[in-house]
């Protein structure tokens, strides 16, 4: 979560905006500001102490309000929970997925590898992907999203897999295991790196068309 020092600052300018809230001094983009600092305090709480944790008295220790000002947004825990999936699946797909076939099958499946770290470690998304997958057979949001990625994942490496000359299921589905491994062990803060993995995989390719060429 936030540092002590960012947390305090924070906290200042949630007071402020409460504050202007409750005397009326306030504009549209104010109202749109407090609505996504719930959102994001939210979800930290759940990527970080679990979704017992979140109530509306703990979101407000966090964000240093008080927890009626809370309902100024939001009427219920609920409706914050349904603005997380919704807020954090915008935010995800405004990255962006592009796919680079060109060059060797190492340097094709590494790149996607690499891709695919970069957004589950973007300081931005961890936490609202923490929370999609810790929540994943407890919550149908939840599920359908990392459901989705899974799927985009694996559609991805399938268009990769066949690129490189492989009409191989079982390849794909091999690769596209193991980098979910790799991208979940990212969620749990381990930076082990990925690209060995690609490498060896991209040698396991090459062995096989050896073999299918002799």
């Amino acid at each position: 979560m936030k540092n002590d020092q960012k947390r305090e600052k924070q906290k200042n300018k949630n007071k402020r905006l409460v504050e202007n809230i409750q005397n009326g001094e306030y504009t549209e983009a104010m109202k749109i500001q407090g609505r996504d600092e719930i959102i994001n305090t939210a979800t930290e709480i759940i990527a970080f102490s679990g979704i017992d944790k979140l109530t509306m008295q703990s979101l407000g220790e966090e964000m240093g309000i008080n927890k009626a000002s809370i309902y100024h947004w939001f009427k219920s825990k609920e409706e914050i929970l349904d603005e997380v999936f919704s807020y954090g699946h915008k935010k995800l797909m405004s990255k962006g997925f592009r796919l680079d076939l060109e060059g060797s099958s190492e340097k094709v499946l590494t790149r996607a590898a690499d891709a695919w770290t970069r957004i589950f470690s973007d300081e931005e998304l961890l936490p609202y992907l923490r929370t999609v997958f810790s929540l994943c057979y407890a919550d149908d949001r939840a599920a359908e999203e990392a459901r989705a990625l899974r799927l985009m994942i694996r559609s991805q490496i399938d268009v990769i897999i066949t690129s490189l000359g492989y009409n191989d299921a079982f390849l794909a589905a091999l690769f596209s295991s193991l980098l979910l491994q790799h991208l979940e062990s990212v969620l749990d803060g381990n930076e082990e790196d990925f690209r060995k993995d690609a490498i060896s995989f991209s040698a396991l390719l090459t062995s096989i068309q050896d073999k299918e060429h002799q």
